[in-house]
């Protein structure tokens, strides 16, 4: 997921309870729940949203 992509993960911060989920199933290491363009491996998201099929709260749409 490019910064510039129009296709992202999108995160409901009010729906989040920051339980890290998310971060374990991801199969490229990204943490999808920091936005800050300096964040690691922010660029390698493919899309392939595991991370909003595991979210509980549902947090996490694509």
């Amino acid at each position: 997921m490019s910064y510039f992509s129009l296709l992202r993960v999108r995160v409901d911060a009010e729906k989040c309870n920051d339980c890290g989920a998310c971060k374990k199933v991801c199969p490229m290491d990204v943490d999808i729940t920091d936005h800050a363009r300096s964040r690691v491996n922010g660029t390698e998201c493919i899309l392939c949203g595991q991370c909003a099929d595991v979210c509980a709260k549902k947090a996490l749409k694509l």
